[in-house]
């Protein structure tokens, strides 16, 4: 969906503020950032702040990117896409300034072929666990490989959004 969203940014010199599921951590915006090559992102994570993102925005308007799209995750610490747009505003009376709120909307996409092939690999090793009788556990990837993790760690154990994808996101944006 950030795909077409920027799309029409582009075509309409537009500045759109997605936001995406993340009330407690940022990992669907910053990939969805990467992927769609936004502007800007604003994550739980991450400790930006809005004059940061202004700053950014008045760079790239420098550089004749008359539009743009900043991914907000809905926990991030500035309130929700309708809120950083409204400050954001303030700054910019030239941007057609729009607010997309995906939401559920994103747990519907069609799977990708490669997500089809990684749930086949996840199913088949379950399935082969089972028959091994290995009970309590998660299946999943780790380096490409298949990994099983004892349920009390996959509940219990605090993922982190990966630094490097963080830093790469700013990179990309500029």
């Amino acid at each position: 969906a950030a795909d077409k969203i920027r799309d029409t940014a582009d075509s309409h010199n537009r500045l759109f503020f997605v936001e995406v599921m993340g009330r407690h951590a940022g990992f669907i915006a910053l990939h969805s950032a990467i992927g769609s090559g936004a502007g800007g992102v604003l994550i739980p994570e991450n400790n930006q702040s809005i004059d940061e993102l202004i700053e950014k925005l008045k760079k790239a308007a420098k550089r004749n990117k008359p539009f743009g799209l900043v991914i907000v995750a809905e926990g991030s610490q500035f309130g929700g896409a309708t809120e950083v747009a409204a400050k954001v505003k303030e700054n910019f009376d030239y941007y057609d300034t729009k607010v997309t709120i995906i939401g559920h909307l994103q747990r519907g996409g069609s799977p990708t072929c490669i997500d089809r092939v990684l749930a086949s690999r996840l199913g088949y090793e379950a399935i082969e666990a089972l028959l091994r009788n290995e009970h309590g556990c998660m299946v999943g990837m780790k380096s490409n490989q298949i990994s099983f993790t004892p349920f009390e760690e996959a509940i219990t154990k605090e993922k982190h959004v990966n630094k490097e994808l963080m830093r790469m996101a700013e990179i990309l944006a500029l």
